[in-house]
């Protein structure tokens, strides 16, 4: 308990120290969640085409696949606000309820497919970034991934780019370092890939590599 209150405290301190002001959560399961998905939506557009991603999404591409959080059981979004403004979110459902595509990446391993939670979004504007809000969302969400019985692993997937990538910025710092110091692995020989539409236009495809961790 007492590393929680410390990481609360410097999340607190850091974000004064960026003028931020006081910031609230909003829980969503089951159906409620259809209510924020236009939100979500919202953040996925404007930062993923940030680097790595670089993607050109569409809405409505964006609110179909975000409509399984809606509809799958055990699923829950949690939005960050800043006053009225929806700053940051993090969101998951069953492993077993996600693209097959990506279940598809399992084949042949002894990954428990029925026994994983994945996290799918991990997601704050530009200046919210950096100050402790990612970790904070994070345990709360995995207190209430415990809190259901269910499940012993969290899992989630990271786009490959190579380190010389010409659009890599010069203060770019990876989400690898972020799950390393939460207590995610690599899982190795797990690969996925996905396609899509990047921002100046070319249609491309990336590989994505897995993370899991142990919801001890």
């Amino acid at each position: 308990m007492e590393s929680l209150n410390l990481n609360i405290w410097e999340t607190a301190e850091m974000l004064d120290m960026k003028g931020i002001k006081e910031i609230t959560e909003q829980f969503l399961t089951k159906t409620a969640i259809a209510d924020v998905l236009d939100d979500v939506a919202t953040l996925r557009l404007e930062i993923f085409r940030e680097y790595p991603y670089l993607y050109q999404g569409r809405r409505e591409d964006e609110l179909k696949y975000l409509g399984t959080y809606a509809e799958a059981p055990d699923a829950c979004v949690i939005l960050a606000h800043e006053g009225h403004a929806v700053i940051g979110a993090i969101a998951g459902m069953p492993l077993v309820h996600e693209d097959a595509h990506m279940l598809d990446a399992f084949s042949g391993t002894a990954f428990p497919l029925n026994e994983a939670y994945y996290v799918g979004e991990l997601l704050f504007r530009l200046v919210y970034r950096n100050c402790g809000l990612g970790q904070k969302l994070l345990v709360r969400l995995e207190s209430h991934i415990r809190s259901l019985g269910r499940y012993r692993t969290l899992t989630c997937a990271t786009v490959e780019r190579p380190d010389d990538h010409p659009l890599r910025p010069n203060d770019y710092i990876p989400i690898t370092r972020f799950l390393a110091r939460t207590g995610f692995v690599r899982i190795p020989g797990v690969t996925t890939h996905f396609t899509w539409r990047e921002t100046n236009g070319g249609k491309r495809d990336h590989p994505m590599k897995f993370w899991s961790k142990e919801l001890t």
